[in-house]
């Protein structure tokens, strides 16, 4: 297996993958960023999908959507995470575990994910991400690690303002994925870049 981790700060609807991936809290709230501009793109289904009360993001929830060209992978998966109130780091690892399997038997090995901020918890973002991209790459390895032309790319779609706290996470991957023979780990903030450029020096 060879593994590709990227973090940037570009948002899931500029991603060219297989598919992108949003862990959604129960009952979300169309004015949070990451939906509000993927609902934008897919003219409104979303809204339709959470007012019928067809995907209410409970534990384990998923809703599969064709990406139809609004958006540029092939397909947009929601997992729902339970209510926010339940919030736990073994909650997430466990999910994030299920997505992988979803996924896996899905076929889907290149793909775009976000990791939710959680209010009161933003200085444990870094180690939530670090958390998933470990139970993401544990579960792909456990099926397709002695398939060496198996490739498997995850991009990790972070909020600008948390792109400088990056560095610790991709370490400590480094060190993860020391084992494995071939695998690359990006921080790609371009976004972050061009901001400065437009800002000046400080």
């Amino acid at each position: 297996m060879k593994p590709d981790i990227r973090f940037t700060d570009r948002p899931l609807e500029d991603l060219w993958c297989q598919a992108v991936i949003v862990l959604v809290f129960q009952n979300p709230s169309m004015k949070l960023d990451v939906l509000s501009s993927l609902n934008e793109m897919m003219t409104g289904t979303m809204v339709n999908i959470l007012e019928s009360g067809r995907w209410t993001g409970n534990r384990s929830e998923d809703f599969l959507f064709a990406g139809e060209d609004m958006i540029k992978s092939d397909k947009l998966l929601f997992h729902g995470l339970g209510p926010i109130s339940e919030f736990s780091t073994s909650l997430l690892e466990q999910e994030v575990w299920n997505l992988g399997s979803t996924l896996d038997k899905l076929g889907v090995n290149d793909f775009g994910i976000h990791i939710p901020v959680i209010n009161g918890l933003e200085a444990e973002h870094g180690s939530h991400l670090e958390l998933s991209a470990k139970s993401l790459l544990k579960r792909y390895h456990d099926r397709h690690k002695d398939e060496p032309d198996f490739h498997l790319r995850i991009i990790f779609s972070v909020d600008i303002k948390f792109m400088d706290i990056l560095n610790p996470v991709v370490e400590s991957l480094r060190s993860y994925l020391d084992l494995i023979p071939d695998f690359s780990i990006i921080i790609d903030g371009n976004r972050m870049e061009a901001a400065s450029e437009v800002d000046g020096p400080k």
